[in-house]
């Protein structure tokens, strides 16, 4: 890949190593696209809404997955925390972005169980993103640039992010989140060429595999792609109709008619991708399919506690933003026990525990179970377009 701006030089005020690249942060921030803007937006206008203890409806159309608003006694809940509830989220937050901030490496990576893995850097960095720290600017900057420098270096001659497409799918929903502070040509020609592989390796079915071909799919995979692809369309990227369509028939085909989506067409349902695939119809529009009713009801019914999955954080980060995404009752009931947990669980130093996907932090530190504790708290900061109602 192309450097995208000249060296830096060693004496540069912004503490950036000599020989790495520029990414023009500060005439990005001068110029940030419009939905980052609605992001901040959409934000003050919910923390109006706890002060004032009155429920913002939903605008828009009537979802009918959903059942009917809450009563006005749990309005203010349903919508986010009470404010001192806040106050302990947010705080937790910043707690788990301190320990991110110790454990980065100076290449701008942080440790797994691989050494250094796409898929957690950009989940790290998405942690950032999420509670609002951009590039170039504020006390994470260096952080955050060191993170977008070192993924935008990984990205190959195809415009893939390797080591797999659970990987190349969040290193680009990432990379697009980090295009909205640096709007430049030579970011918006990343991104897409990132985008533009998501769908050359779309198989058949209309799903996504492992690897970059399109041969095979699986809806764990596929989440990963649609809400890359929800994020691209949100940053006016190049993403073709057919690709959304075949996306959104792939996804229907692996709900159970009891309820619940499936790890592929005709298995049986799971926690992990009844998640994954709520959030999926959300994304890819069909929020008011009866599939989405019925899976957010399985949901709903299956024990909250680390036991909810062998893979807990990753079902937990789609359950919470598929939940969301469906607001009324189902929001309502969902993010109160999971936010407990989290407050209750979170270590001293920051982090949260891997649990059953504890292989994924390596053992050197608990970045990628403390990325996705931080990622799931922060649905109710509304930073990151692509969630957004």
């Amino acid at each position: 890949m192309k450097p995208l701006n000249n060296s830096i030089k060693p004496t540069d005020p912004d503490g950036t190593p000599s020989g790495s690249v520029r990414l023009g942060f500060q005439s990005a921030t001068l110029a940030r696209p419009r939905f980052r803007l609605m992001a901040r937006h959409a934000l003050l206008a919910a923390s109006f809404a706890l002060m004032a203890l009155t429920f913002l409806a939903p605008t828009g159309p009537v979802r009918a997955a959903g059942p009917a608003t809450p009563a006005a006694s749990t309005a203010a809940e349903a919508l986010l925390p009470d404010p001192r509830e806040m106050a302990r989220t947010e705080a937790s937050v910043d707690r788990a972005l301190e320990y991110l901030f110790r454990t980065q490496t100076p290449e701008g990576s942080w440790p797994s169980w691989t050494g250094s893995n796409n898929g957690i850097n950009a989940y790290c960095l998405l942690a950032f993103l999420g509670r609002g720290h951009e590039p170039g600017r504020g006390p994470y900057k260096l952080v955050v640039d060191r993170a977008v420098r070192f993924l935008l270096a990984q990205q190959n001659e195809q415009g893939f992010f390797p080591d797999s497409m659970y990987c190349h799918g969040l290193t680009t929903l990432a990379l697009i989140e980090a295009y909205g502070f640096i709007p430049t040509p030579q970011m918006r020609a990343a991104v897409q060429k990132a985008v533009d592989l998501i769908v050359k390796s779309q198989a058949p079915v209309g799903g996504w595999r492992y690897s970059p071909a399109p041969v095979d799919a699986d809806l764990s995979v596929t989440v990963m792609q649609v809400v890359a692809l929800r994020a691209a369309q949100n940053a006016r990227l190049d993403v073709p109709k057919s690709t959304i369509e075949r996306a959104l028939a792939y996804v229907k085909l692996c709900a159970s008619p009891a309820g619940g989506y499936c790890y592929q067409p005709g298995g049986g349902p799971s926690a992990a991708q009844t998640a994954a695939g709520s959030l999926s119809m959300a994304l890819l529009g069909a929020y008011d399919d009866p599939s989405v009713g019925k899976a957010l009801t399985y949901l709903q019914k299956q024990p909250y506690n680390q036991g909810l999955s062998n893979y807990f954080y990753y079902t937990t980060y789609y359950a919470m933003q598929a939940n969301f995404q469906a607001g009324g009752d189902y929001w309502a009931q969902w993010h109160p026990k999971v936010r407990q947990f989290l407050l209750e669980n979170q270590q001293e130093d920051g982090s949260w525990p891997g649990f059953g996907e504890q292989v994924h932090n390596g053992g050197v530190a608990r970045c990628y179970s403390t990325a996705l504790g931080a990622m799931v708290l922060e649905v109710y900061m509304h930073y990151l377009p692509a969630y957004q109602r």
